[in-house]
């Protein structure tokens, strides 16, 4: 019939037009920079304001070594001359001391050990800070990747329907079918339009997100970047038992409760270091001047030397210190195996997830996309030719729109996937 071949004519061509303009869509350039994944990554470790705050706590321990190494002062005594109000010739005298405190039993070494051991677990809570907010970063990332992903799908299915109304234009002017049907079409295109807008909003919101963990508000505005990359990478093979062995050997907090146990050995060590008395060593050095009258003598000078130890009593009878020391440690293992637990758990949680995003791409990948494609593609080319009714045409391209956005959000489920299992094990070789 005339109308069909019409309705061919130019329903191919709309099809090369849309496909056009989306290319073209495609291919202007973005007002704002471009950001790769790995940029992305670096850029918030290095800028973010959390993790700055969080690193400034190292300083802080390492103040505390030098905290620990000071030494007790020595003390100055002076003693001031005496002066004869009598006038009897009262001989003056005036003295001057020093004295020295020693430590016993290794204090100063247990106390810069203490202070070492705590440093130690201070980076370590820092590194599982960066793990996080790597982590976090890789989230923001892929949620920004899938929001295009999911705009995309959107765009494909409102370019579809712009095709089937151009068919029903057509086929109202030759006369073909009635208002009703062409007046579905746009109804159906124009809710998928409402939708891509939505989209479009949701992409500058994941973008936002995003950008806020850089850490500078320039980048929220005209600068703020625009991720770069794709969601379509390879799935993985991992052994699970490997992964969390790496885990329990490698993760920063667990990492961080096994030097809380050394670090607690180091506090009980200083408690019984402390439990050991010190001494002081004085010296002085005293000049008793000549006088006069009664008082006529030779001068005199003395030096004197003397050692003073204080007794522990009260330290030793109520030993605190060390009885918190070793409570500590008590809860240091406690914590420890805790952190285990939590890890080994962590990493089967993200691994099942893994494979289920991994089966779940894999229903797709294996025809599924395929076969929407042709469905859709068999349902217009008979409704072209008066072989298919315009529901059925409208059913099987709702059912590809349906299909490619599980597909988009399938990749993104499997990118968070992949990036909460590398987290948990410790691992990170992530690339979009």
């Amino acid at each position: 019939m005339k109308w069909k071949a019409t309705v061919a004519a130019i329903c191919i061509p709309a099809l090369l037009v849309g496909e056009l303009l989306m290319a073209q869509e495609q291919s202007q350039p973005d007002q704002r920079p471009p950001i790769t994944f790995t940029e992305y990554v670096n850029q918030v470790l290095r800028s973010n304001l959390d993790l700055a705050a969080q690193r400034s706590n190292i300083a802080i321990s390492q103040a505390g070594v030098t905290t620990a190494s000071v030494r007790p002062d020595w003390g100055l005594d002076i003693g001031v001359p005496d002066a004869d109000l009598s006038n009897q010739g009262f001989p003056t005298t005036w003295s001057v001391g020093l004295t020295a405190p020693v430590e016993l039993g290794g204090k100063r070494g247990s106390r810069i050990r203490a202070a070492t051991a705590d440093v130690s677990i201070t980076t370590a809570d820092y590194e599982d800070a960066v793990r996080q907010l790597r982590a976090s970063a890789a989230n923001a990332f892929v949620d920004a990747l899938g929001a295009r992903q999911i705009l995309q799908s959107k765009t494909k299915s409102l370019a579809q329907l712009d095709r089937i109304v151009s068919v029903n234009q057509e086929r109202l002017r030759v006369g073909d079918i009635g208002e009703i049907e062409l007046a579905q079409s746009r109804v159906e295109r124009d809710q998928f339009k409402a939708d891509a807008i939505s989209a479009e909003s949701d992409v500058y919101r994941a973008d936002l997100a995003a950008a806020q963990r850089l850490g500078n508000p320039d980048k929220l505005g005209h600068q703020m970047p625009v991720p770069t990359g794709n969601l379509e990478i390879a799935t993985r093979t991992y052994n699970l038992e490997e992964l969390i062995a790496h885990a329990l050997q490698n993760r920063s907090d667990v990492v961080s409760r096994m030097r809380a146990i050394k670090a607690a050995d180091e506090r009980i060590r200083l408690a019984k270091a402390n439990l050991i008395p010190d001494v002081a060593v004085n010296g002085a050095f005293a000049h008793t001047g000549t006088g006069s009258g009664d008082f006529l003598q030779q001068p005199d000078n003395t030096i004197s030397g003397g050692v003073s130890v204080n007794l522990p009593i009260s330290r030793n009878l109520h030993r605190g210190e060390l009885e918190s020391a070793r409570a500590t440690r008590q809860q240091a293992e406690v914590q420890l195996r805790s952190a285990q637990l939590k890890v080994e758990a962590e990493v089967r949680d993200a691994y099942e997830k893994y494979q289920s995003s991994v089966r779940q791409l894999s229903v797709f990948h294996s025809g599924l996309l395929r076969d929407a494609d042709r469905v859709l593609e068999a349902r217009l080319y008979a409704y072209q030719h008066g072989g298919s009714t315009l529901l059925e045409v409208i059913d099987a391209q709702r059912k590809s729109a349906d299909v490619y956005l599980a597909y988009s959000q399938a990749l993104t489920d499997h990118g968070h996937a992949l990036v909460t299992l590398e987290e948990a094990a410790a691992t990170w070789d992530i690339s979009f």
